[in-house]
């Protein structure tokens, strides 16, 4: 079966829109609280765009890059070791995806199915990690 660009490409968008809803437990001590807090908050800003960027792919792929570059200017800004640690995982993790999704728009025909799951499913795990860190 032959998995179109624009539903390989929703697919990964869609675990992207799952993410803020994983933060909303964020909660703790003041350093652990105020270090998720920023983890939260950069990453639902960055995403509130891939929404509207759903229904063109050009569109969904800027967005996505831009998406990257948020979250790994927001990892500055978190100083807490703990949260940090899963943080900058969670950001690595947006980065592989990127790679793959360019990579993937650039050449669908050859799109690499294996690496968009294993980018989503690294995606999702290490929003699980920030998730249980703030909770």
């Amino acid at each position: 079966m032959t998995i179109s660009r624009r539903a390989r490409l929703f697919a990964a968008i869609g675990a992207i829109a799952l993410v803020p809803a994983a933060l909303t437990a964020c909660s703790g001590g003041q350093s652990v609280s105020d270090a998720c807090q920023v983890a939260q908050e950069a990453i639902t800003d960055a995403s509130s765009g891939m929404t509207e960027a759903m229904s063109d792919p050009a569109a969904a792929e800027q967005a996505f890059a831009d998406l990257t570059s948020e979250i790994s200017a927001a990892s500055d800004k978190i100083t807490n070791e703990e949260v940090k640690g899963a943080y900058d995982d969670f950001a690595a993790s947006f980065q592989d995806t990127q790679t793959v999704i360019e990579e993937m728009t650039a050449d669908p025909a050859n799109a690499d199915m294996e690496a968009v799951t294993e980018a989503t499913n690294g995606m999702t795990e290490s929003a699980q990690k920030i998730s249980d860190v703030c909770s």
